[in-house]
């Protein structure tokens, strides 16, 4: 094939002036010869011994010894490139880490948001356990006081005043529920107030530390009678004045109810209070003391409202017996 595309040979006769004439004529051009076959056989023993170098060093760099004569060429080749590549390389580190940075700091914000929505789910669990722990302590406690009750349980649902009182909470059971006026308030603790209004489904009650609150109240050492009334602050506090005025409470003493007509609006038994100070009154006889209640006004969730007689057993009837 190349021996075709190569020169013509020397028997072919020559094109004549004329035909070379009619070629530029006609506007074409006449094939150029690619050589001489001198030529053509000095390519192809070039490309021949290309080959056959390559084919050599190849074979000689398979064998991976100490005394490789490709070693020198391999050695050379990393003198001059190695520098090359370690700056290039040294150029594109930054670009890689920022990009690295850029990728850390993806991936740390999204844990971030993760870990605060863990922990936010957490502290509602949390928070949500601790209330319902509270309320079954509350439950607990009333559920000891039932023998001595007939109770209806309920929940506080709002503070605030109602009609002419300041001291109120309202609960979420009423009429519906069996609750009234006038019947007694409490929880697990101690005293909580009388019922002043009801609807249905409500019962808005009067704190024992309302000013216009007034509760009947025993020390419970001595069993002196006495009236506990409220001061109307935040904390409860309240004032206690014996009706013997030669009386005088001491400090740690525990005030109880003393109940009310047919167990309304206070029935007896229920605490309500611990002396904490006893001071004389200027100008009269007795004394007046300062009492803690047991119930904290500001805590009050779970409550019971007395919607009958103490359930207790008949009592004993005493008969004398004749001489």
């Amino acid at each position: 094939m190349l021996k075709d595309l190569g020169t013509p040979s020397r028997n072919t006769p020559a094109r004549s002036t004329s035909t070379r004439s009619a070629f530029r004529s006609a506007g074409e051009t006449p094939l150029r010869s690619t050589g001489t076959p001198r030529e053509v056989r000095r390519r192809r023993s070039v490309l021949a011994l290309v080959i056959l170098a390559c084919f050599t060093l190849i074979v000689l760099d398979a064998r991976r010894s100490a005394g490789s004569p490709v070693e020198p060429l391999r050695e050379g080749a990393a003198a001059v490139f190695g520098p090359l590549e370690s700056t290039a390389t040294s150029a594109r580190q930054p670009v890689d880490n920022l990009r690295d940075r850029f990728a850390e700091m993806d991936r740390l914000k999204a844990e971030n948001e993760k870990l605060k929505q863990d922990n936010q789910g957490l502290t509602e669990q949390l928070n949500t356990s601790d209330y319902a722990r509270s309320r079954a302590q509350e439950l607990d406690k009333l559920l000891k006081l039932a023998p001595k009750y007939t109770m209806t349980p309920a929940r506080v649902i709002g503070f605030g005043s109602a009609q002419t009182f300041s001291h109120t909470v309202t609960i979420d059971a009423g009429t519906a529920d069996g609750v009234r006026p006038d019947m007694t308030v409490l929880n697990g603790t101690g005293l909580v107030g009388r019922v002043v209004r009801a609807t249905q489904g409500t019962a808005t009650v009067l704190l024992i530390g309302d000013r216009n609150s007034t509760v009947g109240g025993r020390l419970n050492s001595t069993l002196a009678l006495g009236f506990v009334s409220g001061r109307g602050d935040v904390a409860g506090t309240l004032d206690y004045k014996l009706v013997d005025l030669k009386a005088r409470p001491k400090v740690g003493d525990r005030i109880v109810s003393w109940g009310s007509s047919d167990n309304a609006p206070y029935v007896p038994g229920v605490p309500i209070g611990v002396v904490t100070s006893v001071t004389p009154n200027e100008g009269a006889l007795g004394s007046t003391a300062t009492i803690k209640p047991y119930v904290d006004p500001t805590r009050i969730d779970t409550v019971g409202v007395v919607t009958g007689p103490p359930a207790r057993p008949p009592r004993t009837q005493i008969t004398g017996k004749g001489n």
